[in-house]
């Protein structure tokens, strides 16, 4: 999502089945140099930063559950203050469940505190951004452009207006879609599972 922003992939594909070939509307930004900042690092923000900092990207991390030693052991500026991550942060991915806490925090307050053109890229939960606000960003200019994985109401309806907005690339909630992500979660499930009576007492029936 975030190479999608930075290149602007989407939009250069569509052109292109389109028929046209238009390489000046379709100018990117580099990742290296760029910050990027990562709000929750559990197991998903943590290997996100991992690959960011691959592409020579300044990563700041916002979780008030991570100690200091594992920020630094993973390359990671621990910042305190989140409004510290919308200011420096060229580029924001969220990686946290909702709460009480999380929920809607990505609002009109948020993004006014972010950089200018700042991207903004969500595959957690979609009810930690109010996607009203998001929209007004959009238009305004501050959030330059967002990849959305996850929507407060899925699936996304056909009239949202997120589907019209030049600015968004759209995905249906696909974070595990692939092959190795299933085979994964059906061996944790199986792993996870308890017999609901011992070898012995079957073996008796």
């Amino acid at each position: 999502m975030i190479l999608s922003l930075a290149r602007k992939v989407p939009q250069a594909c569509a052109s292109m089945t389109a028929g046209k070939w238009d390489r000046k509307q379709f100018q990117g930004t580099e990742l290296a140099g760029k910050t990027l900042g990562v709000l929750g690092l559990g197991r998903i923000g943590s290997e996100v930063a991992k690959r960011a900092a691959a592409f020579g990207m300044r990563v700041l991390g916002y979780d008030p559950f991570l100690t200091d030693a594992r920020a630094e052991s993973l390359g990671i500026e621990l910042l305190a203050d989140l409004d510290e991550v919308y200011r420096d942060a060229d580029f924001i991915t969220v990686h946290m469940p909702v709460t009480d806490q999380t929920r809607g925090m990505l609002n009109s307050a948020a993004f006014a505190k972010m950089k200018p053109k700042v991207c903004l890229v969500n595959c957690a939960r979609g009810e930690i951004i109010v996607e009203s606000d998001l929209l007004a960003a959009l238009d305004s200019g501050k959030v330059a452009a967002a990849a959305l994985d996850v929507y407060a109401t899925e699936p996304l309806p056909a009239e949202h207006p997120f589907r019209k907005h030049p600015a968004i690339t759209l995905t249906p909630h696909l974070g595990a879609s692939t092959h190795e992500a299933q085979e994964k979660c059906g061996l944790e499930v199986a792993r996870s599972s308890r017999p609901t009576c011992s070898p012995a007492k079957s073996a008796t029936r």
